[in-house]
């Protein structure tokens, strides 16, 4: 007779039960495939706080434009006849065809014509030209009084973020907090030499999950050769910023372990050789800085369990072309589509949104506690607080409404 396996639950972990953490230390995973949800995220989140939208540098003349997607709604980011930045919803306010039809180009001699009914904006926003004026007994249908709707816009070190709230709750620089501080430096004077978009089959909350920790970096060969194997690396800390923003603290990386070279010339800004330093914005940036270059990851949700990953590496303007050369090779390294660590974080989370989906995994842990250093999960828990700040929902159960008082319960 062959042998009965005892029942899972009989060995000291149940999987069903709720877990017998404090409530910030563990997540619903119901979170993550709840349709209605997910669309109040896109509207709670997404559309009412501050959000990266592109950098300066992919709009450098009068009369460029980079058009985003900021939760299923285009924003056209556009440089102005007279060199200033303007944010306008890419819609025709006569029927709501797409103004500008391609997501980067330039706008000659300062006017845009729709393609559907030819009326003319310039790029300030302002109607210039309705065709067939007279058609129109409506005094209020001149081209004097139409013109697109304007977006919320504000720069920061080179970084345009966009606002679709009709009235921000922040400015820009009070949501950013000190989160930039340490990365001030490094971001000047830079320009983007890669772009890359990755479609993600998970959810986006997994991924920002991978970079508000270090607990993950046992995952990547990469990380585990060239930091996990320095002594100080994992005593560095993670400061945690009001609004979910964080800041993964300096420390340098052994990158000749794996014969990839030192970054010790052409350093950026502010950085030493072989320096490296990551800060999250809430609520989808990571801005990682790695001695010679930078990386700027963002997210846009498309659906609960499909997110589109953009990947910019920046590097400076004033580069030659041998440094340049040198520079696209070090961000490939790590980072390019056939980098060493992006494919393995996308792989990661994507094996956890399939068996999230099976509803066989109800819980998910972030209870690691080591003093705010590299393998701790307060990062992760500083996120949800402020995620259940702005939907309402408790993250360790979705249908009980979240207070602050109840959050901390057990």
């Amino acid at each position: 007779m062959g042998t009965v396996s005892s029942p899972v639950s009989t060995l000291g972990w149940d999987w069903d039960r709720v877990p017998g953490l404090p409530r910030t230390h563990y997540l619903d995973n119901r979170m993550y495939t709840d349709e209605a949800l997910f669309n109040d995220e896109k509207e709670k989140i997404f559309k009412a706080q501050w959000k990266f939208a592109c950098h300066e540098s992919e709009v450098p003349k009068p009369g460029s434009y980079r058009v985003i997607n900021v939760a299923d709604t285009e924003v056209a980011i556009i440089r102005g006849a007279d060199n200033t930045l303007r944010a306008f919803l890419n819609i025709c306010p006569h029927r709501g065809a797409k103004l500008l039809r391609d997501v980067q180009g330039t706008i000659k001699g300062d006017r845009t014509t729709c393609f559907y009914h030819h009326w003319t904006f310039t790029t300030a926003g302002q109607c210039t030209t309705i065709p067939l004026p007279q058609g129109y007994s409506n005094e209020a249908i001149n081209a004097d009084n139409v013109h697109l709707k304007a977006v919320n816009l504000a720069s920061l070190h080179g970084l345009i973020f966009v606002n679709l709230s009709s009235s921000p709750s922040q400015t820009l620089k009070d949501f950013l907090g000190s989160a930039m501080d340490q990365i001030q430096a490094p971001l000047s004077d830079l320009e983007v030499f890669h772009y890359h978009r990755v479609l993600v089959k998970a959810n986006w909350k997994l991924f920002v999950e991978t970079n508000c920790e270090g607990y993950h970096e046992l995952l990547h060969l990469l990380n585990r050769t060239t930091a996990l194997s320095q002594p100080a690396y994992l005593k560095r800390k993670w400061l945690l910023h009001p609004n979910g923003h964080h800041t993964f603290q300096p420390a340098n990386i052994a990158y000749n372990k794996l014969k990839l070279g030192d970054r010790g010339t052409d350093t950026l800004n502010g950085m030493t050789p072989n320096m490296h330093i990551v800060t999250d914005i809430f609520p989808d940036v990571m801005i990682n800085v790695r001695s010679t270059v930078v990386r700027i990851d963002s997210l846009i949700p498309v659906e609960p369990g499909l997110t589109i990953l953009e990947c910019r590496g920046l590097g400076p303007k004033s580069d030659t072309e041998t440094q340049r050369r040198a520079r696209v090779k070090q961000h490939n390294q790590v980072w390019g589509p056939m980098g060493r660590n992006l494919p393995e974080d996308i792989w990661a989370i994507e094996t956890q949104w399939a068996n999230m989906t099976a509803h066989e995994y109800p819980y998910s842990l972030v209870a690691r506690e080591d003093n705010d250093q590299a393998t701790d999960d307060s990062p992760v828990r500083s996120f949800y607080a402020k995620w259940q700040e702005l939907t309402g929902v408790s993250s360790f159960d979705i249908h009980t409404p979240f207070n602050n008082g109840a959050a901390h319960e057990q």
